[in-house]
């Protein structure tokens, strides 16, 4: 038999909770009971991440199931990885030229960003109950982990 229980939080702890319900797309009260009932942490909170991504990490809070799939299963496109496993042979062999060392820098941002973002991406699909592969089955599928 459910019992009801009135108790007081600290304003801190419901906010984190509200961006739970936010990205879980539940209501406040689900996930209270989610936590009490499976002792599941409310999610980290994006407002630690660097300030150029927040945006972009809460802007995948709204986003439905399949949306947020596509974005965990994205990669760079195929002509920027070439582009970036060419500059990197070439830095590598200390060949690369200031023009390249600009591109490789800026490949290698964009590529640190996607990979920031499809974490997140996985774990919001994780806080929603969804499955999500394990790393080799990742690998299998040709992304990297």
């Amino acid at each position: 038999m459910p019992h009801t229980v009135t108790l007081t939080i600290p304003e801190p702890v419901y906010e984190n909770y509200q961006h739970k319900a936010r990205t879980t797309n539940k209501p406040v009260k689900k996930v209270i009971e989610g936590i009490v009932c499976d002792d599941q942490p409310p999610p980290p909170s994006v407002d630690d991440a660097p300030e150029y991504l927040r945006a972009d990490l809460k802007a995948l809070e709204r986003l439905d199931n399949k949306k947020l799939r596509r974005v965990a299963e994205s990669r760079l496109a195929p002509a920027k990885q070439r582009k970036l496993s060419r500059l990197l042979d070439k830095n590598q062999a200390g060949t690369l030229t200031g023009k390249e060392r600009r591109q490789l820098d800026d490949l290698a941002r964009e590529g640190q960003r996607l990979t920031v973002i499809k974490a997140h991406a996985w774990v919001l699909l994780k806080w929603r109950g969804e499955a999500i592969p394990a790393c080799h089955e990742l690998r299998k599928r040709g992304q990297p982990v």
